[in-house]
């Protein structure tokens, strides 16, 4: 008989969840595994990490592979696809697998990435294997949401649900494994959104880079009584409508240093190859204007979210942005 419990403690090294781990941990203790899981969260959070540890500790095995630990893909079984999108055939190739023993465990762990993306046509081929599953089997549906899945799949699976992570986790992870300094793990944490595979991609991309450092540009332009930069900071945000999500990370962090620095808390900042800039801007704009700029960030976040014209809402964030600087209203001076 495989011993479960030998593996347990593997679940405690991966980074942050404890929540998950703790729900997880139990279900390895009692020897209570379930059938069915969806592992829920944003994307690069952590999820397929746990359920591939979780599968090692069901199985029982040190190995990185396993044949008895299977990543379900549509490249697994064969199929070349351009996107994530898991096909119906996908599915019922798994299913068919599902019905042949472990080959040298006592039970198979299945983990499906990209689970949400299943149309109705495959979530019902993975249904019939939830609703009479093999006792040897664990099935782990990886998403984002769990909005996407019919009724009857949620109502057989347990959801584990990953919020995002400490950005001090984050940061210790980076120091850790990376190699980086303790400034530099905080202000690639802090745009993480509270994922290491976010950070991790950041860490691997120049353009990322490349972007933080062009938007605090353009924000500290705006200290420039010039009504051009207004223009031009609104037409870069255009021009990368497609990484908003991360500019505005990159904003909610600057800003919150810039609020640190004018009142004081300078232990505080974690963009600390950017205090020449944070300093230029603490010249220009008051204690009001510090608080005032994430509160205008928050507010065309939610606009840009509600799809309303992009153009239009950049360039308004840009002027907001500037009359707080100036101190007066940029409606009269345009």
């Amino acid at each position: 008989m495989v011993n479960i419990l030998s593996e347990v403690n593997a679940l405690d090294k991966v980074y942050g969840h404890d929540n998950v781990k703790v729900v997880l941990n139990a279900a390895l203790k009692s020897g209570r595994i379930g059938h069915a899981y969806i592992f829920t969260g944003a994307k690069g959070v952590g999820k397929y990490t746990m359920a591939h540890t979780f599968g090692k500790c069901i199985v029982g095995t040190d190995y990185a592979e396993h044949p008895d630990i299977i990543t379900v893909t549509n490249e697994w079984c064969g199929t070349v696809s351009k996107s994530n999108t898991l096909l119906v055939d996908t599915v019922k190739e798994m299913r068919r697998d599902i019905y042949i023993r472990p080959y040298s465990s006592e039970r198979k762990v299945y983990i499906v990435p990209h689970a949400d993306t299943m149309n109705t046509a495959a979530q019902n081929s993975i249904l019939k294997v939830f609703e009479e599953p093999p006792l040897y089997c664990t099935i782990i549906l990886l998403a984002e949401s769990s909005s996407k899945f019919l009724p009857t799949i949620l109502s057989r699976a347990a959801e584990i649900r990953f919020l995002p992570l400490p950005e001090k986790t984050v940061a210790e992870y980076l120091v850790n494994n990376c190699g980086l300094s303790a400034d530099e793990a905080a202000a690639k944490a802090v745009l993480s959104d509270g994922s290491i595979g976010n950070a991790l991609g950041i860490l691997d991309s120049s353009e990322a880079d490349e972007v933080r450092s062009k938007t605090i540009e353009h924000v500290i332009s705006l200290t420039s009584g010039e009504n051009r930069v207004i223009f031009d900071f609104a037409k870069f945000l255009k021009a990368n409508k497609d990484n908003m999500n991360f500019i505005f990370s990159v904003l909610h962090s600057f800003f919150d240093d810039f609020v640190h620095w004018k009142f004081g808390l300078t232990d505080k900042i974690v963009n600390a190859d950017k205090k020449d800039k944070i300093k230029k801007l603490a010249a220009a704009a008051t204690k009001r204007a510090a608080v005032q700029f994430l509160d205008i960030t928050i507010k065309y976040e939610k606009v840009v979210a509600s799809n309303a014209n992009f153009r239009i809402a950049m360039f308004c964030m840009a002027c907001e942005y500037w009359e707080e600087i100036h101190g007066r209203n940029y409606r009269s001076s345009i």
